[in-house]
């Protein structure tokens, strides 16, 4: 049988103080050869829980191929032991780290949003992901050839598409670059959530430059914002942050939290968010397709979520809106450069909000 996974992340609601709501922080289902996880940024972040849902995979296709051979010494298999880190109940240190950060991670105080696409929970049962493949052979080779990567490269194609569908807009586009600071925090085996949202500024000066010009911009940015000592900010304010709330009421924590977030994600044209290439111990040869969605209610927009299976890169560009022009423009774009890719059907459905 071969499967199609789709993986969905949820970030924390804004919720009035007469709200309460009921947190959804595993959900698992299955219909026809589609499995669903869903799973919550309160618990961990994508990077975090994937090897849990490698084992899920690994226990249902060795139910249903008992002969099946995989590389049992990468999966955490239901007897394996916990290690030390993964059950650890808060990984970071009780005081600040010292840091000696190079590089801004400053972002413009005003920018472009996408004001046709809707924010929040407006259209709640209006959510569409468009899904395209990409041979990793023919998209690394051109993203190499442009100094390039495939982060940088769809962060590049999404600023081209913005840019020309905007030609009037004269603020500067930001991208928000998804980046996990495990290596920082020394614990690479934490399942915890320890994403950072690294903001990529595209001044209205570069529209209409060549991808070489924009790759080089993206991956300078990353190479600089992305440096541990960077990352070591990023811990130092979560522990401060943890410490300030300590001495708030549940209300002040709220607003608080509000505002950091929305400063952090909401402050975005889009997102980009990319794990790299990760290691599916041969289980991937029995999935067709990767769907990895986030639940958008603080971000700016549109989130391009990219992931390698077998030989190619699913790449899902997702919207609050079914409004197919920024996918459009970037597979226009994709054919002027000679990329040969496959396109799916969107995908349409529901977040859900549980409250009572």
């Amino acid at each position: 049988m071969m499967l199609r996974l789709l993986f969905r992340q949820t970030e924390e609601l804004s919720l009035s103080e007469q709200q309460r709501v009921h947190i959804i922080l595993f959900a698992f289902a299955y219909k026809d050869n589609v499995l669903y996880v869903d799973t919550s940024h309160f618990l961990t972040d994508g990077l975090g829980s994937f090897q849990f849902v490698k084992t899920i995979l690994y226990c249902y296709l060795k139910a249903m191929h008992p002969d099946a051979e995989f590389d049992e010494s990468t999966i955490v298999l239901p007897d394996s032991p916990i290690l030390p880190e993964e059950a650890e109940p808060y990984p970071y240190p009780a005081e600040l780290l010292t840091a000696e950060p190079f590089g801004s991670l400053s972002r413009p105080e005003n920018i472009l949003t996408l004001s046709d696409q809707p924010q929040g929970y407006e259209n709640i049962g209006n959510w569409t992901s468009f899904r395209l493949h990409i041979k990793q052979r023919e998209l690394l080779s051109y993203v190499s050839s442009v100094d390039g990567s495939p982060s940088s490269f769809v962060s590049s194609l999404l600023f081209r598409s913005v840019s020309d569908l905007h030609p009037d807009e004269m603020l500067p586009v930001v991208c928000g670059m998804q980046h996990q600071f495990r290596k920082a925090l020394g614990k690479p085996f934490s399942h915890h959530c320890h994403v950072n949202i690294i903001p990529i500024v595209y001044p209205d000066s570069l529209r209409n430059s060549e991808m070489m010009k924009l790759n080089t911009i993206s991956r300078g940015t990353l190479i600089i914002r992305v440096d541990d000592e960077n990352d070591k900010l990023a811990i130092n304010q979560h522990i401060a942050n943890e410490k300030l709330m300590q001495t708030m009421s549940l209300a002040q924590k709220r607003e608080h939290m509000q505002k950091e977030v929305l400063n952090g994600i909401g402050r975005n044209t889009y997102e980009v968010s990319y794990a790299g290439r990760v290691p599916w111990s041969g289980i991937d040869r029995y999935i067709t397709d990767f769907s990895p969605y986030l639940d958008m209610a603080l971000s700016g927009g549109i989130s391009a979520e990219i992931f390698s299976i077998q030989d190619y890169f699913c790449i899902n560009i997702m919207q609050r809106s079914p409004d197919r022009k920024y996918f459009d423009r970037m597979t226009d774009i994709l054919r002027e450069l000679s990329i040969p890719f496959t396109i799916l059907e969107p995908d349409h459905f529901e977040i859900c909000r549980f409250q009572v």
